[in-house]
């Protein structure tokens, strides 16, 4: 990641202490892994309408991140003159003071952040403000998570989400606005007629198929349980939405995966679903574009592949469980992989595994009785525990009482699906929910 990091200050204060400050963020940014300038360019206030050259603003414009370091006391004008047209991919840096009880301030940043902020606030831009020493992990750690947001941010700006097919009747909570998800998310949505996506994976060569079914007997336990006609199929609709994605230039997809892929397709799209998530790819089942979202979200946040499933059971142990048919993302799996079908509609291919145990944070982009957008998060921990119910299931210990989760999910409305991140930090949500204006709640 190319990252931008410049300087703002009054000549005023202790200059040599301001160019140090500015040189230590750049370390912190390179100490990170991305790209940065070794010598990065300290504007003064009173000089600021000479410096901004157009070639210094196009670097900038051309950058991933641009990191303003608020290096001395400023007024707002300075930082608004210098974000303007880049408010979407910056972050202020104020520092604390370097010596206390010696005189008189010598850097006074984090004054300069405050009237900055209040400015930026009235006039609508929400721009996080990093306040730390940048030698210190702390400092770093709150770097790393704003570059994990804007990513995220920018990744979802640049989605475009095939929606497969329709969802099935009843199913509301698969509604979406598709303009509503464009101004506030950037999402762009392409609807794509069931039929093609059959049509796709019909036209995958015989040998495309056959090493495709041959890697997943290779992946899982049982294979020859399930009926040999219906593991092709599941090949082809995994191979079949690959290139219908390439073709179309989609990021993500959901599917309209029952009934028409089992009955008239002749095979589920449930392993489809599940290569297809660990391939980088979100792909949620029902049509349900939400959850698909929110399995973006979580996948950009931490890297990590998340799994997408209904919230089926309260365990009398302070446990909620979360349970799909059978396209969990073979990269959580907490015990042997095994090839089944689908539970209810009895077709293949389908993966069948609880999923392993680690520090996870589920998540739901809600749409409340208004239409507007919510942030819903329950951090826990998914337990090592053994399969609830065939297909996938995953036990998730609340950090609050599970009871008292489910009665207030249930109190506010929430959808039937959830997306559980493994990874995925609390403090990176609540930053990711202030840079899109999104009410985040914490069950």
């Amino acid at each position: 990641m190319h990252i931008q990091v410049v300087g703002a200050s009054r000549p005023q204060f202790d200059r040599e202490q301001a160019q140090a400050v500015l040189r230590q963020v750049a370390d912190a940014v390179r100490a990170l892994g991305h790209e940065s300038p070794a010598e990065p360019l300290m504007l003064t206030e009173w000089d600021i309408d000479r410096q901004l050259t157009p070639e210094l603003v196009r670097k900038w414009h051309e950058a991933d991140l641009v990191v303003v370091v608020i290096a001395t006391f400023v007024g707002a004008d300075m930082i608004v003159k210098i974000i303007k047209g880049m408010e979407d991919k910056v972050v202020l840096w104020a520092v604390p003071e370097p010596s206390v009880g010696l005189g008189r301030l010598q850097l006074n940043s984090l004054c300069g952040a405050i009237i900055t902020n209040n400015a930026l606030k009235l006039l609508g831009q929400r721009i996080p403000v990093i306040y730390a020493d940048p030698k210190s992990d702390e400092g770093r750690r709150e770097l790393s998570s704003q570059i994990r947001v804007i990513k995220t941010v920018q990744a979802l700006a640049s989605t475009m989400l095939g929606v497969i097919g329709q969802r099935p009747s009843g199913y509301y909570p698969s509604d979406y606005d598709e303009l509503q998800l464009l101004s506030q998310l950037g999402i762009r949505v392409k609807r794509i007629p069931l039929e093609r996506a059959f049509d796709y994976g019909r036209q995958v060569p015989e040998e495309a198929v056959r090493v495709g079914v041959v890697e997943a007997q290779r992946l899982l336990v049982g294979s020859d349980t399930v009926d040999p006609q219906q593991m092709v199929q599941s090949v082809r609709a995994e191979l079949g939405l690959k290139n219908l994605m390439r073709d179309e230039k989609l990021q993500a997809l959901c599917v309209e995966c029952w009934p028409q892929y089992m009955v008239d397709y002749g095979g589920a799209v449930c392993w489809a679903n599940s290569r297809l998530i660990d391939d980088g790819i979100m792909a949620g089942c029902e049509a349900d574009v939400h959850g698909t979202i929110t399995m973006l979200i979580q996948k950009h946040l931490s890297g990590a592949s998340p799994f997408f499933g209904d919230l089926v059971h309260l365990a009398h142990d302070d446990r909620l469980v979360f349970w799909h048919c059978g396209a969990a993302p073979l990269s959580l799996a907490g015990e042997p992989q095994r090839a089944s079908v689908h539970p209810n509609r009895k077709v293949g291919l389908t993966v069948d595994f609880a999923l392993k145990a680690g520090s996870v944070t589920v998540l739901r982009l809600h749409r409340d009785a208004s239409g507007q957008y919510l942030l819903m998060a329950i951090p826990g921990e998914a337990l090592d525990d053994t399969l609830y119910f065939s297909g996938n299931t995953v036990a998730v210990r609340p950090h609050t009482e599970a009871k008292r989760v489910l009665a207030e999910l249930l109190i506010d409305g929430a959808e039937h699906h959830f997306a559980v991140g493994y990874g995925v930090e609390l403090g990176d949500l609540e930053r990711l929910a202030e840079r899109l204006n999104l009410p985040l709640k914490v069950y």
